[in-house]
Formats: structure tokens, C-alpha cells, sequence
């Protein structure tokens, strides 16, 4: 969020000749999931006073739904002139379609769209591949994760990526700029389409994917093992790890799930806050571990990510034989 408020300041000042800065941060009474998608601060252009609210993460923001979160976001007796939606990268159909609903936003470097400062401006498209990153995206990477498993076999449009890894178009271009942009991946066209294909063998490409992958674990919570359905249930961590080694089995089952699949259990299932008799774990994860299930566990390259930090010596041992044998 800091780096994303330096960004607002320098771009508006730029682009309106006002003095720009934060004010402080504001205050309300939100549900969880809008504390968790949003950011409330104050904004002081040129003496006058607005609210920015800040968007943590684009990936599934849609206008239509951000018109009824402003219902609860807008204070009604604060001393705003108005408010701001601010983002560190909209795509261009959902930057339209914000235009299109008279909502007011910044993209810093992208767009400026702010009809109560009188102001409008779009970068330019330059033709440039976007510049290369420390680590990929969830998106991308579960279709590093789709290509590891071997199921690029040829050139593939994003679209056919979105139908197939249920993600959304625009998700997958973004995923094959990324590609790109990392030297990653071979993109070519074909008519007005570009297509994704990887020409190395998947021992190539792990090797040089690897440092730009990440754990797909973002949380793990306890639960009674008897509450998870049992076609959720995808052996991950140790116990997808024991059943590919002689590794013992841990004393708590692991499992992994998606974020679809742990919204439609949440407020069905009671979390627990520790290990407990009858509690498994529960590993919730950046992208769907269901893709690319293999005999119920998730698949090696992943286990591999989700465990590579591990300081137990079994572990390491365990984790450097199956990708031995499966490379």
C-alpha cells in the first residue's frame, strides 16, 4: 500500500499541478471482506478534501460490485467532496467500464479518470513487453504449475487457458505478459491471437521457473477432520509427501483447498485453534490445488513449492527423491 500511495501522489501532481497528500487514515465499521479489499484514507488536492479508497488487490474486482460496497464504504456525515478509487493496475475492460458507471479513478501510470477535478488522461500504449518480476502471479504460476504437469502439449490462446484453469481471460493475458516478460514461455501469433507454447522439457523449465515460484500455501487453519466433505479432501503437505516416500505420515492429516471450495464450507465448519483430537489441517491456497490433483494429492511440483522451506532433513531428503524421479 505505501509503495502504491507514493505512486498516487506523484502521478496526480503530475498530471493536475495541485499539491497532493495523505491525510489520515479513516475509520469505519466494515464487514471483514471489505476491511480485507479495501483501504480507506483521506486525500487533500489543492486544499480541498476527498476519500481514496485503495484496492489491495484487482484480481476480482468488478465495478458492479464495487457500487454496492460504496454503500457501507461512504461515510455519511464526513467531510468528504467526494471519493477516489484507487488501484495499482486496472485492466483496460474494467478501467471502461468504470468510465462507463461515472466512477471516479487513478491508476497511476495507467489512467486517471476524475470528473470532479475536471481531469482525464490515459497512458499511451507503447508496444513494450512489461518489465520482469521477482515472482510470478497465483495465475501465472498455476499455469507454469498446468505446463510443469504436461498439459501444454501446443500453442495455446488465453482464453483456452481461462476455460481450462478457471480464471478469466484477461487474467491469462496478463499471465502470458508475465510469461514473457520472465523469458519463461514462447509466445507467438496466430491472426489477431497470441499463443503461449513451452518448447523446453519440463525439467528445463522447472529449473528456470523455479526462482519465480512461490508457495501456493497462504494460510493454514485446524478443523474437525469428520466436517470436510469427502471429495475435498486432497492429501497435501507432509501426508501428500508420505504417500510418495518412506516418510511417516504426520499424526494431523493435511489438505488442501481453494478459495471456491473454502468459501462454499465457510460458516458450515467451525475452526479450530489448535491440534485437537479428530482435527486436520487445512491448507488454503493462491490458486486451486483440484487442477492438478493426482491420485487425491496435489501434484509434485506444487508439494515441492509448498515444502521447500522446510529444515527437517526427511523432508529435504524426501522432496529431492521425487523430484529426481519425477524429472
Amino acid at each position: 500500500m505505501e509503495k502504491l500511495q507514493h505512486q498516487f501522489i506523484g502521478y496526480l501532481s503530475k498530471m493536475t499541478g495541485l499539491p497532493v497528500s495523505w491525510g489520515e487514515a479513516v475509520s469505519r465499521p466494515l464487514p471483514q471482506y471489505l476491511v480485507q479489499r479495501y483501504v480507506l484514507r483521506e486525500i487533500r488536492i489543492g486544499g480541498r478534501v476527498f476519500l481514496g479508497i485503495l484496492l489491495r488487490d484487482a484480481q476480482d474486482f468488478r465495478p458492479a460490485g464495487f457500487e454496492k460496497h460504496l454503500g457501507q464504504i461512504l461515510p455519511k456525515d464526513a467531510p468528504f467532496e467526494g471519493f477516489c478509487l484507487i488501484a495499482s493496475h486496472l485492466p483496460g475492460y474494467t478501467r471502461r467500464r468504470l468510465v462507463e458507471r461515472h466512477i471516479p479513478f487513478v491508476a497511476p501510470g495507467q489512467q486517471l479518470h476524475w470528473p470532479a477535478l475536471g481531469v482525464a488522461a490515459q497512458a499511451r500504449k507503447t508496444g513494450r513487453t512489461p518489465s520482469p518480476t521477482t515472482a510470478v502471479t497465483p495465475a501465472t504460476q498455476a499455469v507454469l504449475i498446468y505446463a510443469l504437469n504436461g498439459n501444454i502439449k501446443k500453442p495455446v490462446t488465453p482464453k483456452e487457458l481461462a476455460n481450462k484453469l478457471g480464471y478469466t481471460p484477461m487474467s491469462m493475458t496478463r499471465a502470458l505478459d508475465e510469461i514473457e516478460a520472465n523469458d519463461l514461455g514462447k509466445l507467438t501469433r496466430q491472426g489477431r491471437e497470441r499463443c503461449l507454447d513451452f518448447s523446453e522439457p519440463p525439467k528445463d523449465l522447472w529449473q528456470k521457473a523455479l526462482p519465480y515460484l512461490r508457495t501456493p500455501v497462504r494460510e493454514t487453519i485446524h478443523i474437525k477432520e469428520a466436517t470436510l466433505p469427502l471429495n475435498m479432501r486432497i492429501k497435501a503437505g507432509e501426508s501428500a509427501l508420505a504417500d510418495l516416500s518412506m516418510l511417516a505420515p504426520p499424526r494431523e492429516p493435511i489438505f488442501a483447498l481453494g478459495r471456491r471450495d473454502w468459501k462454499h464450507l465457510t460458516g458450515k465448519v467451525e475452526q479450530i485453534p489448535v491440534e485437537d483430537a479428530g482435527t486436520c489441517r487445512i491448507q488454503l491456497w493462491r490458486y486451486n490445488p483440484a487442477l492438478f490433483i493426482q491420485n487425491s494429492r496435489v501434484d509434485h511440483f506444487s508439494l515441492y513449492l509448498s515444502l521447500q522451506d522446510e529444515t527437517d532433513e526427511r523432508i529435504e531428503m524426501a522432496l529431492e527423491e521425487m523430484m529426481e524421479k519425477i524429472l
